[in-house]
């Protein structure tokens, strides 16, 4: 058999298979990797994902490596399984080991890894430093990707020497068609909605809190606030609740909890605006996910969200000030009523720098021809 005949081999070490973008960017890059005719092993700690995500993925090919149900809870036992294991269940050739999120479990894979693999450390967030687990796995690994120019900047300040890449999250699966809408905006009030999870960074109960005065301002009457996200703490979403209807704003606030990945275009189609006041980021992906369907959005300039509005008319991105961000909100509010935002402008802007066709190219090469993409 000739070398390039050979099957193509992709090692992903996922720690515990993290929620939100983590989670999106993963099921499409297996699902992507597999339409190449990869073969994709994923080692994790732990699974966040529901049992019936994870029997599609194995429906189309890929394997996983994970500690018994029973384990999982307890981070010590699952660990010493995974140690255990995986040393075995390791491919002896691999293209490349892609590592993402943090856990002292990449270097595992690094100490073991198969003969001609390329390891890399996907950076989604700034670490800490050069002295955290992030940062230790970063710089233990053959190359870093990180997936805004701001981590790339830190990254390299670290480590100069170090190979790396800037790639973004996928989004979808196929290239984005555009809007049907023309416009965006609604005479009967804004429909406006917050994608992500219900932490703290985030500030999704300021937001709420903060919705009856922001209302009060004409360009924001009658609007009403969505918001959706799963809450890691179990705490916020029902302490969110119980405010809105004690202060009787049931019709004018929603809090709905988790939402599903192909819940995600009709939630976004029925929205005119999305918001997202993070104190930090990495590049948050519902962002993209939005502007690829015409939809603009209000954030905080918090990691590499700040790239999002470069030569970008159709969004605004404030300071992480509060105040920052309710003027902007009301700046954009009032911009959509009045016809100045183009979902069409916004959805070509998007799909030219984080389109499907782009991006997915980029992750095929990096993960396949490891030693000549990062040498390019």
């Amino acid at each position: 058999m000739s070398r390039s005949a050979l099957p193509k081999k992709v090692v992903i070490s996922g720690t515990i298979l993290g929620l939100g973008g983590i989670r999106t960017h993963l099921v499409l890059l297996m699902k992507l990797l597999r339409r190449e005719k990869t073969d994709v092993l994923v080692l994790a700690t732990g699974a966040c994902w529901d049992e019936e995500l994870l029997s599609e993925l194995e429906c189309l090919g890929v394997q996983f490596v994970l500690p018994p149900k029973l384990l999982r809870p307890c981070r010590r036992l699952s660990t010493l399984y995974s140690g255990l294991l995986w040393p075995v269940r390791l491919p002896r050739t691999a293209s490349s080991v892609y590592c993402i999120g943090a856990g002292y479990s990449h270097l595992l894979v690094q100490r073991f890894r198969p003969k001609g693999a390329v390891t890399l450390n996907h950076e989604i967030v700034v670490p800490p430093g050069p002295r955290s687990l992030a940062g230790l796995c970063a710089q233990r690994l053959d190359a870093t990707v990180a997936n805004s120019r701001k981590v790339a900047e830190v990254m390299a300040s670290y480590w100069p020497q170090k190979p790396m890449r800037v790639i973004p999250f996928l989004t979808s699966d196929r290239p984005s068609p555009p809007p049907r809408r023309q416009t965006s905006g609604s005479a009967q009030g804004l429909k406006v909605i917050y994608l992500g999870r219900l932490v703290e960074q985030k500030r999704p109960d300021h937001l709420v809190r903060a919705w009856p005065a922001l209302t009060s301002h004409p360009a924001l009457l009658k609007a009403r606030l969505d918001v959706h996200g799963n809450d890691p703490s179990g705490h916020m979403i029902g302490a969110l609740r119980e405010w809105v209807a004690k202060a009787g704003l049931s019709s004018r606030i929603g809090i709905h909890g988790e939402y599903r990945l192909q819940d995600l275009p009709c939630l976004l189609n029925q929205a005119d605006l999305v918001v997202l006041p993070s104190l930090w980021e990495g590049l948050p992906l519902v962002l993209i996910e939005a502007m690829s369907r015409g939809v603009p959005f209000v954030a905080t300039a918090a990691g590499g969200t700040e790239e999002l509005g470069e030569d970008n008319p159709d969004v605004k991105i404030t300071s992480t000030e509060w105040a920052a961000f309710e003027a902007g909100l009301l700046e954009m509010a009032e911009r959509l009523q009045t016809g100045q935002v183009d979902p069409v402008r916004l959805h070509n802007w998007s799909e030219q720098r984080y389109g499907y066709g782009s991006v997915s190219q980029r992750w095929l090469k990096c993960l396949h021809e490891p030693v000549r993409f990062f040498s390019a």
